[in-house]
């Protein structure tokens, strides 16, 4: 059983560089999948301010943690080479 429930809100624990996003930055899980290897996989999809979609990419659960109880999210300017 995942520790992450579907269409729940994360954050990264960690930076995707080449993709632009950084660690903090806040995702939805959209599917989760497990490998032949018993590794559970998630596809997130990440938001602009107005609700559109900048990507959607797939981590292992170590990239992603459960948000802060009393975070402050925070925006910033996303650019992907």
């Amino acid at each position: 059983m995942s520790k992450f429930e579907l269409y729940s809100e994360v954050q990264l624990s960690k930076d995707l560089p080449e993709l632009g996003f950084i660690k903090g930055d806040v995702a939805t899980i959209v599917e989760i999948s497990v490998n032949s290897k018993g590794e559970t996989g998630y596809c997130l999809e990440f938001f602009d301010n107005h609700g559109r979609t900048l990507d959607v990419v797939v981590v292992g659960e170590t990239f992603i943690q459960h948000p802060l109880e009393h975070g402050v999210v925070h925006y910033r300017t996303y650019s992907h080479s």
